[in-house]
């Protein structure tokens, strides 16, 4: 699929699966906020934004990755903290 974003009223048009349309749209508008100070040169332009685009998606990956592997260490960390609290309780007696 192609979806096409307008960033500084330039039309971009880039190839993305379905699913990654909004994304892409977000990180469109994201870039835009911050590209609002520069001018120069259409092509040199087409490049700053097609780059940029791909960085702030590295970015946002990254985070997300990060975000998902601190619940997960959290996770194993709480199970270890249980086991660990269930290996310290005695035994009650036979009676």
């Amino acid at each position: 699929m192609q979806a096409t974003v307008k960033i500084l009223g330039e039309d971009y048009a880039i190839e993305c699966a379905d699913c990654d349309q909004r994304r892409l749209e977000d990180l469109a508008t994201a870039l835009e906020a911050r590209l609002q100070a520069f001018s120069g040169d259409a092509s040199a332009m087409r490049r700053l934004v097609l780059t940029s685009l791909g960085l702030i998606d590295e970015a946002q990956a990254t985070s997300a990755a990060l975000a998902r592997a601190r619940c997960e260490i959290e996770r194993l960390t709480d199970m270890l903290v249980e086991a660990q609290l269930e290996a310290q309780t005695p035994e009650p007696p036979d009676t």
